[in-house]
C-alpha cells in the first residue's frame, strides 16, 4: 500500500500550482556530508529531442557542463561552481565518485573541440580529483601529452588508494599487437564505429596504468562492490549479441565473470532495456537506472536488483532462495512510451548511503504546455491533450519510508541535472585477494583454461549426439572407453579462437566488404586446439590479455555446438576453472562461481587409482576428484600445450589404440594458413590466420583430376564452374555456381566465387548470347497468379484485353552459411559419399573449409592483409 499512496502523493506533488516546486515542503533534514552534481542547460539533438548520452559512445561531448558542490545536502547550503574558474566555460563533465573518506571527489572533463583542428589534435576526456576540504582540484595524470594519450572516464577509488577507469589507451592490448609483429594503435569497438573503452586501473598520482580488461567492444562505469571487486558494463557484441551485461572482475583483471542480465534485457513490443549501474544500497542491492535503449531523456525507472542471489530476472544462483531479482523502487521517474510522464522525468537517482534509506535524485514535474501556458498534470488538463512541457529538473531528497520528497535544487526551466554524489563516508571494503598464478605462464603472456566437462550443459550430462547414444545416459558410462571409444564421440576437440582487433582509419581503412559476409563477426585467428578428454575435461595454455572464444570441433573441424557466447579475457598466469557448457538463451546461471548446480563431472573416484577400465601406462594414478584433463596434464604437462592441428591422443583405451591420423595443414597442395614452425611446435604467438584469396581461392583453382564417366577427366573447380566453356564460349555456369577469383561486378572488393558460396543470387539463363536473369510468372502464398496494376489497383491488360502477370526472378540460396559449417550441408554432401562430387576434395581441405566457415567465413581476418588502396 505504501507504494501506491506515494506514487499518488507524488503525483500530486507534480501538479501542484507552484510549477517550480516552490509550495512543496522546505524543511530539508540536514545531512553534513558534501554534495556534487552536473548542472547544464537541456542537451538537445539536432532535431531539439532531449538528447541522451549512449553507452555505445562513451567519448561523445556535451558542451556546457558545470560542476557544483555544496557542503551539505541541503537547500540552505550555498552552490559553488568548481569548473568554470578550474576549466573555463564550455566543458563537458560526468562520472563523478566519490573516495570512502568523503573527502575526495573524482570526475571526468572534456574541453571544447578546438575549431579546425585534426582529430587527433582535439581535447580528449581526462580524470580530475577535487579535495572538498582544500577546495582544490588536479588532474591526476599532469602530463599533457600523456594526459591526452586516450579518451579516459569513469574513475572510482580502489581499497588501495589506486584508481579503476575506463579508458581508450589500451597498452597491454597494444603491447600483444607488437607481439604479433603488428603496428601498436587503438582498436575500434566491433561496430568500428568508435575507439573501444576498457578499465585499467593506475596510482593516486596518475602513473602505472595497466589495462585489466580486453573485450572486443566497450567496458564501462566501473563501481566498486562492497567485497572489493569492480562491477562494470560490458558490451557483448560478439556474433549475433548486441548488448550491454553486468560482469564483475577483480582489481587485477582476474576471475571475469557474467554477474546480472545476459537474458534480462527483453521488454514490451520487441524493444530492450539496458542497466546504468549508479550505486550500492545499504543492503547489498545494486542500484541501477532501467531505460529502454532508444529512450528519450529523462525515462529511467530505478531499480533494486539483487546481485547476491541473481543472474539474470529469472535466474536465480543455484542453492538460492526464491525471492525477488529486481525491485522497482517507489521514485517518482517517466514511465517508458508514455505520451506525457504523469509522475514526473528522471534523470538521476542515487542512495545517500548515511543509514536513514534516503536517496537523493534529479526530477522534474511533470508539466503541460497550454500555448505560452503552463499547467499542471492534473485530469482537468489531460483531458485536453495538451502536450508535456519541457522538463524543469530540480534536486530532490527522496524518503521512501515516509513518502516524501524535499528540494535541495528547486525545478528550474533549462536545466538538467545529473551525476549526483553525496560525500557520505563508507566502509572501506576489503582488498581482493587474487587466486595464485603460474609465473612460468606469465612469464610468456600466458594464461590456462581449465574446463570440468564440455558435457556438462547448464548442469546437466549431453553429449552431444542426436539421438543420444542408446544405453549412454550419465557421464560416468560415456567417460568409460571400455564404453564409447574415440570415434564413437561427436565432440574431439577445444578450438581456441581470438578476435582479431581493427583499427582506425587513419592506420588502415578497413570497411564491412573487407570483414565479409558477415562483418559484425569480425576478424578472426585460430589460436590452436587440444583434445577433448572422455570425461569432456579440458586443460590448455591459451594467450592473456587477449579476447578469446571457444568452439567444440569434431574430427572433421567442424563447429559440434554454438560458438562461446562471449569473449573471454583471462590474465597472465592466471587459470580459469570453467564449469561446462550453456545453451544460448538459457537463464540458468553460467560463468558466476558462486551460483553454479554441482558439476555432472564427479572426477576419479579415489586416491591413487586410475580412472575405470582405463590404460596406466600414460596416466597411471588419479587424485580423487581430478578430471581427466587434470590427471593428464599433471603427470604429462606437455598435453595443456596446444597445437595447430588436430592431434589426438588417446591416453585412456585399454588395450592402447593406433594412432589416429587426422587432416594437417602440412598434406595441403595449396596454401598453409600456419607457418610451417607453428605447425611443428606451438608458442605463443602461434595463429592460423585464413584470408580468402590466399587459402580458400587457391583450392578452386587447385588443378586436380577425377573419373567423370568412365574417363579422367579435369574436374578443376574453377575451370568447370565457370561462365566460360573450355573454348571460351559464353554458358550457364554449372550448378548455377561461378568460383573464379575475377572481381565480382556486384561488389569489386569481393571476389565472384566469394559472392556465390555466400550470398542469395539469381538464377541465370543463356539468350540471345548473353547471361540474364531467368524470369517466372510471379505467385501469391496461395498459389495464384500475381498481375500487373496500375497506382488505382486495376489490373493492366495487353492488346488482347488479357491480364498481364507479373514476373520475378528465381532466387538461389547460397550453398555455405556463414559461421556454420556443420549445417552447410548443401555444401559438404556433394563431395561426401554418394555425393556428386564424392572425393574430389581431400580431407584437409575439408577441414581447412570448416575452419574458414566457423569463423564466420570471412574475407580477410587480419587488417593488414587487406590492400590498401
Amino acid at each position: 500500500m505504501r507504494g501506491v499512496v506515494l506514487l499518488g502523493l507524488l503525483g500530486a506533488l507534480g501538479g501542484c500550482g507552484g510549477m517550480d516546486g516552490g509550495d512543496q515542503k522546505q524543511a530539508v533534514t540536514v545531512t553534513e556530508v558534501p554534495l556534487a552534481y552536473v548542472m547544464r542547460s537541456l542537451p538537445r539533438d539536432e532535431d531539439g529531442a532531449l538528447a541522451v548520452t549512449s553507452l555505445e559512445a562513451p567519448a561523445d561531448f556535451q558542451a556546457g557542463a558545470r560542476l557544483m558542490v555544496r557542503g551539505s545536502v541541503s537547500s540552505r547550503s550555498e552552490a559553488q561552481d568548481i569548473s568554470t574558474p578550474l576549466l573555463g566555460v564550455g566543458h563537458d563533465i560526468r562520472d563523478l565518485s566519490v573516495s570512502y573518506d568523503g573527502q575526495r571527489l573524482l570526475f571526468a572533463a572534456r574541453a571544447p573541440a578546438i575549431e579546425d583542428a585534426d582529430d587527433d589534435e582535439q581535447p580528449t576526456w581526462n580524470l580530475w580529483e577535487y579535495d572538498f576540504r582544500g577546495q582544490a582540484a588536479r588532474r591526476l595524470i599532469s602530463s599533457d601529452l600523456l594526459a591526452e594519450e586516450g579518451q579516459d572516464r569513469y574513475p572510482a577509488y580502489l581499497p588501495d588508494g589506486r584508481i579503476v577507469f575506463a579508458s581508450t589507451r589500451q597498452r597491454q592490448a597494444g603491447a600483444r599487437l607488437l607481439d604479433e609483429g603488428k603496428p601498436r594503435f587503438m582498436p575500434l569497438e566491433e561496430g568500428r564505429d568508435t575507439h573501444a573503452f576498457a578499465l585499467h586501473v593506475m596510482n593516486a598520482n596518475g602513473d602505472d596504468i595497466e589495462q585489466i580488461t580486453f573485450n572486443m567492444s566497450h567496458d564501462v562505469a566501473p563501481l566498486v562492490g562492497r567485497d572489493g571487486r569492480v562491477i562494470f558494463q560490458r558490451w557483448d557484441n560478439k556474433d549475433s549479441v548486441d548488448r550491454f551485461d553486468l560482469y564483475r572482475v577483480n582489481p587485477d583483471g582476474s576471475a571475469l565473470e557474467p554477474l546480472y542480465g545476459a537474458n534480462s534485457h527483453d521488454e514490451r513490443n520487441d524493444e530492450e532495456r539496458q542497466f546504468l549501474p549508479l550505486s550500492l544500497m545499504g543492503d547489498g542491492r545494486l542500484l541501477t537506472a532501467v531505460r529502454l535503449r532508444e529512450a528519450r531523456g529523462g525515462e529511467m525507472e530505478p531499480r533494486a536488483i539483487d546481485i547476491d542471489h541473481y543472474v539474470n530476472r529469472d535466474g536465480p544462483l543455484y542453492g538460492s532462495v526464491a525471492g525477488q531479482p529486481e525491485q522497482a523502487l517507489p521514485a517518482p521517474g517517466g514511465a517508458w512510451s508514455e505520451r506525457v510522464a504523469l509522475q514526473g522525468r528522471l534523470s538521476d537517482l542515487v542512495s545517500l548511503e548515511d543509514g536513514t534509506g534516503r536517496f537523493l535524485m534529479a526530477w522534474s514535474p511533470c508539466r503541460l504546455l497550454d500555448g505560452a501556458s503552463l499547467r499542471p498534470c492534473t485530469p482537468e488538463y489531460l483531458q485536453q491533450g495538451l502536450p508535456e512541457a519541457p522538463p524543469a529538473f530540480g534536486l530532490w531528497v527522496f524518503d521512501p519510508a515516509e513518502g516524501t520528497q524535499r528540494p535541495v535544487v528547486k525545478p528550474q526551466d533549462n536545466l538538467w541535472v545529473t551525476e549526483l554524489v553525496a560525500a557520505t563516508p563508507r566502509t572501506l571494503p576489503p582488498l581482493v585477494v587474487a587466486a595464485g598464478r603460474d609465473e612460468d605462464l606469465a612469464e610468456d603472456n600466458l594464461a590456462r583454461l581449465d574446463i570440468r566437462s564440455v558435457y556438462d550443459l547448464d548442469g546437466g550430462f549431453n553429449s552431444f549426439h542426436d539421438p543420444a547414444l542408446p544405453g549412454v545416459s550419465t557421464l560416468e558410462a560415456f567417460r568409460d572407453p571400455s564404453v564409447i571409444t574415440p570415434g564413437d564421440r561427436r565432440v574431439r576437440f577445444l578450438r581456441i579462437t581470438k578476435g582479431a582487433l581493427i583499427p582506425d582509419d587513419d592506420v588502415r581503412l578497413i570497411v564491412g566488404a573487407h570483414i565479409g559476409r558477415a562483418p559484425n563477426f569480425g576478424m578472426r585467428e585460430i589460436v590452436g586446439y587440444v583434445p577433448v578428454e572422455p570425461d569432456g575435461s579440458v586443460r590448455v595454455q591459451v594467450p592473456a590479455n587477449a579476447p578469446l572464444g571457444l568452439q567444440l570441433v569434431d574430427a572433421q573441424g567442424k563447429a559440434v555446438y554454438s560458438r562461446h557466447g562471449a569473449w573471454l579475457n583471462l590474465r597472465p598466469g592466471e587459470t580459469l576453472q570453467c564449469q561446462g557448457c550453456h545453451e544460448r538463451g538459457s537463464s540458468l546461471p553460467h560463468g558466476r562461481d558462486d551460483g553454479l548446480a554441482p558439476s555432472v563431472n564427479p572426477g576419479a573416484p579415489l586416491d591413487g587409482l586410475p580412472f575405470p577400465n582405463t590404460r596406466t601406462d600414460v596416466v597411471a594414478f588419479a587424485n580423487a576428484g581430478e578430471t581427466m584433463a587434470q590427471a593428464l596434464t599433471r603427470l604429462h604437462p606437455e598435453r595443456e600445450i596446444p597445437a595447430m592441428d588436430m592431434l589426438a591422443f588417446d591416453a585412456w583405451s585399454d588395450p592402447a589404440t593406433a594412432d589416429e591420423i587426422l587432416p594437417r595443414y602440412a598434406d595441403l597442395q595449396t596454401p598453409a594458413p600456419a607457418t610451417p614452425d607453428c605447425q611443428q611446435q606451438w608458442q605463443p604467438e602461434c595463429r592460423t590466420v585464413i584470408h580468402y584469396e590466399d587459402h580458400i581461392q587457391p583450392i578452386w583453382d587447385r588443378p586436380r583430376q577425377a573419373m567423370v564417366g568412365g574417363a579422367l577427366t579435369d574436374v578443376t573447380c574453377s575451370s568447370c564452374h565457370n561462365r566460360r566453356d573450355a573454348s571460351n564460349a559464353l554458358q550457364v555456369p554449372p550448378a548455377q555456381l561461378e568460383l573464379t577469383g575475377d572481381a565480382s561486378p556486384d561488389l569489386v572488393l569481393q571476389p565472384i566465387s566469394y559472392r556465390e558460396l555466400l550470398f542469395d543470387d539469381d538464377e541465370v539463363v543463356l539468350v540471345n548470347g548473353a547471361l540474364v536473369d531467368r524470369l517466372v510468372v510471379a505467385t501469391d502464398d496461395d498459389g495464384n497468379v500475381v498481375y500487373q496494376t496500375d497506382e488505382d489497383g486495376e489490373l493492366i491488360l495487353d492488346s488482347q484485353g488479357n491480364p498481364i502477370p507479373e514476373l520475378e526472378t528465381v532466387e538461389l540460396d547460397p550453398p555455405i552459411r556463414f559461421g556454420r559449417a556443420r549445417t552447410s550441408t548443401a555444401f559438404f554432401d556433394i563431395f561426401a559419399a554418394g555425393g556428386s562430387h564424392e572425393g574430389w576434395l581431400d580431407a584437409q581441405e575439408h577441414r581447412l573449409l570448416a575452419e574458414w566457415i566457423d569463423l564466420g567465413a570471412q574475407l580477410y581476418n587480419d587488417p593488414f592483409r587487406v590492400p590498401e588502396n
